[in-house]
């Protein structure tokens, strides 16, 4: 699956934007059951990856993007109608009724959640709020930020596993159909921003402990910032990448980070490696981050 992955032509952007073809969302089909959504560089620099995955008797789309960068004010990001017609399409080829939909998010900050609104009011819909009341709750993950919980889809298991540290809320997800490790911005080809350094290595120790002991086939984080040379990070607010590095990484990419982590343990520093930059946080930031921080890549 990380080698499909690999070779998928991603949309990525354009040196002007008044002057792409682009769609707002990409859709790619990873296997039966399983879609991934990419946003426009033109939309939003963050391009955020949104993952939604059918069972029988439920859906669960993972995060909602990003608002609009300045010169895309003016353009309405069509995700509840791409959602729709996916529901349709899937329940037509199998010849089921649509599954519920379960609306969640990787984290709170305001990239993962900003069409949130879109699915107000939409029927046989559960939005869980990205507060961490609200996300306890609905996974009943009790014993925060220790435990996991499952949700059955029907016929398809996702594990939740809390991984706070780059934001209070963050979760990961295991996905028993694909063997997929849904990473969020707590481990992706990019800045890995840290706003709780020992919370953020608790997670990274809780994420290591899964891969060894659960089959992990790929790793999907919600954003690619890196260019194709190994430790190259793309700009800020980059809105062209023509050479960015593949969306997947590895379970050895899980094990690297947590030894990473470890080996700074007490005394955190930026950290490069080639398909990952950790950047804990800098001495007059404080020990832990909310959703709406300062924009930067992955928040």
């Amino acid at each position: 699956m990380t080698t499909l992955l690999e070779s998928v032509a991603w949309i990525h952007g354009a040196a002007d934007c008044s002057d792409t073809s682009d769609p707002l969302i990409q859709v790619h089909r990873l296997d039966r059951d399983t879609f991934v959504l990419r946003l426009s560089k033109c939309y939003s620099f963050e391009a955020n990856f949104l993952f939604l995955l059918l069972g029988r008797d439920r859906a669960l789309l993972l995060d909602t993007g990003a608002r609009p960068d300045a010169g895309a004010r003016d353009r309405t990001l069509p995700l509840r109608r791409t959602v729709d017609e996916l529901l349709t399409r899937w329940s037509a080829e199998r010849g089921v009724p649509e599954p519920d939909l379960v609306v969640a998010h990787t984290h709170a900050h305001g990239d993962h959640v900003s069409g949130d609104d879109q699915f107000t009011g939409r029927p046989r819909t559960s939005v869980v709020a990205p507060t961490l009341p609200a996300v306890t709750g609905f996974f009943g993950l009790t014993d925060w930020p220790d435990g996991e919980a499952s949700l059955d889809l029907g016929g398809r298991r996702v594990t939740v596993l809390p991984i706070p540290g780059h934001e209070p809320t963050h979760i990961a997800v295991h996905d028993s159909g694909t063997r997929a490790l849904f990473t969020g911005d707590t481990l992706y080809p990019g800045l890995l921003t840290v706003r709780d350094w020992p919370a953020f290595r608790r997670s990274a120790a809780r994420l290591a402990d899964l891969v060894r002991r659960e089959e992990v086939s790929v790793v999907l984080g919600a954003h690619v910032e890196m260019t194709r040379t190994p430790g190259e990070l793309y700009p800020l607010g980059t809105t062209h990448q023509p050479d960015e590095h593949p969306l997947p990484l590895t379970p050895a990419s899980v094990l690297e980070l947590h030894e990473a982590c470890e080996a700074m343990a007490g005394a955190p520093h930026l950290d490069v490696h080639d398909d990952f930059v950790i950047r804990p946080p800098l001495p007059d930031e404080p020990a832990s981050g909310t959703a709406g921080g300062p924009a930067q890549p992955g928040t």
